[in-house]
């Protein structure tokens, strides 16, 4: 009896072992064995919600950043620091697109695990630092055109002022009418709506609307594409993409430009460039 039962003995003793849970992945400061400093490991976002809630992945992104920073910033004494102003300026991009912080601290772990564990040089992350803002930013429009913009019109240089436009921003351009020169020596008064005639082949704008001396804009987009277009004493125009607006007369030289003079009073052209409806 006691043979028989040997082998099923041995048989429950050299079974299959339980499998030990994998540790979880480290979250926060952690170095691996042999590194020469530390790096921010983040939590699982994705994680982090479903168990939390929005506001706790909200925070976690928060404290995922203020950490990041300390690092960068040098504040940790291992060794790793950068202009300041590269730090503040992701941050402050980073604090108007909070969403990028997870995937920002996720390729500075890789980066931080080169340096701190195979001994590379800082310039990698630095560079990827450096070309954050830019990268986060691509595509946007930062500067919206929400306001009221007055000038005198120059009439003896080029184009002039640069109204930064958002694609789909529209921007009303309205001129006095009242004040008069001339864009040749003896020539004939007019005012921003120009002098009827066809412009010569070498004028800033030569296409229909267009005549010599009036109120003309341009728009340059961010990849340097041009349109001309007349203006006169009112229009309208709305930006395709994002770019510049600057506006100026239709005449290729300026030496011989003047302002119509009356009793010691010199006249001169006022432009209003603002939203429309705007007061």
């Amino acid at each position: 009896m006691t043979r028989s039962l040997l082998p099923l003995l041995m048989f429950t003793a050299c079974g299959p072992k339980k499998e030990v849970a994998p540790a979880p992945p480290p979250v926060g400061w952690h170095a691996e064995e042999g590194w020469k400093g530390q790096c921010y490991f983040p939590p699982d976002f994705d994680e982090l919600e479903s168990t939390g809630g929005i506001s706790a992945r909200k925070m976690a992104r928060q404290k995922a950043l203020e950490e990041q920073l300390t690092q960068w910033r040098g504040q940790r004494q291992d060794g790793v620091e950068f202009v300041s102003s590269l730090a503040d300026d992701v941050e402050t991009v980073l604090l108007g697109r909070p969403e990028q912080i997870e995937a920002v601290s996720r390729k500075n772990l890789e980066l931080c695990k080169q340096v701190m564990g195979a001994g590379a040089p800082l310039d990698e992350w630095s560079a990827w630092l450096r070309a954050l803002p830019d990268k986060l930013t691509a595509g946007e429009c930062l500067v919206p055109f929400t306001y009221t913009l007055f000038d005198y019109l120059e009439i003896t240089g080029g184009w002039q002022l640069s109204v930064p436009l958002c694609a789909g921003n529209t921007a009303e351009i309205v001129a006095t009418q009242a004040d008069r020169y001339r864009i040749t020596q003896g020539g004939d008064w007019m005012n921003v709506t120009g002098q009827p005639g066809v412009p010569p082949e070498d004028y800033p704008c030569t296409k229909e609307g267009c005549v010599p001396g009036m109120l003309i804009g341009r728009f340059v987009t961010e990849d340097g594409v041009e349109e001309i277009f007349p203006i006169g004493v009112t229009t309208t125009y709305t930006a395709p993409r994002h770019g510049t607006l600057s506006i100026s007369i239709n005449d290729n030289t300026w030496y011989d430009n003047t302002w119509y003079k009356s009793g010691g009073l010199e006249d001169h052209t006022g432009i209003t460039i603002s939203p429309p409806g705007a007061e």
